[in-house]
């Protein structure tokens, strides 16, 4: 099975334009021991993403997810110095975005933000594709694609607005104007 999802997960990375790299560290139940996310941390600090997109912190169906968030949120915080001075390698902290869970009612999901997917909707809707074996997920987050872009459209005044995704800030922006 480990083949098969590293396989459609290359391949839908490819059709976005990225790469994938996997830590390879199991699924259900997913470990986060300290050597995992030792090793989460340096990816962090490699990349110095400007954005990381994470899962909910909640999640009543998959254990893993919040797993995963704690993790993230760990590494994030050890990767940046937590934003101050550090005697290791620290990084500029990266914003720290949930993406929609497919239950986010139950995962206490408030969307913060929403992104227009319009001009890439097409290459969203390939790399789903390319995901097999979570097909059940695929009419439901075109639907929820339209949805979020009616919400993106009543907030913003855009009415070019198609398709969008929610996502949730974990943390306040920093602005030098309002």
């Amino acid at each position: 099975m480990k083949e098969i999802r590293h396989g459609e997960a290359e391949t839908a990375a490819g059709v976005l334009g990225a790469s994938f790299r996997s830590l390879d560290l199991g699924d259900y139940p997913l470990v986060m021991d300290a050597a995992a996310v030792e090793r989460l941390i340096e990816l962090i600090r490699e990349l110095e993403p400007q954005v990381i997109l994470g899962h909910a912190a909640r999640d009543p169906f998959n254990p893993d997810h919040a797993v995963a968030y704690e993790a993230t949120v760990q590494a994030r915080q050890l990767a940046s110095g937590a934003g101050v001075a550090s005697a290791f390698k620290t990084i500029a902290p990266p914003e720290l975005l949930l993406f929609e869970p497919h239950q986010p009612e139950l995962c206490g999901f408030v969307p913060t933000t929403f992104l227009d997917i319009t001009p890439v909707w097409s290459k969203k809707a390939a790399a789903m594709e390319a995901m097999g074996a979570q097909s059940y997920l695929r009419q439901y987050y075109s639907e929820r694609a339209e949805h979020r872009a009616n919400h993106a459209r009543r907030i913003s005044g855009r009415s070019d607005i198609r398709y969008a995704e929610a996502f949730q800030r974990e943390l306040p922006v920093v602005v030098d104007a309002l």
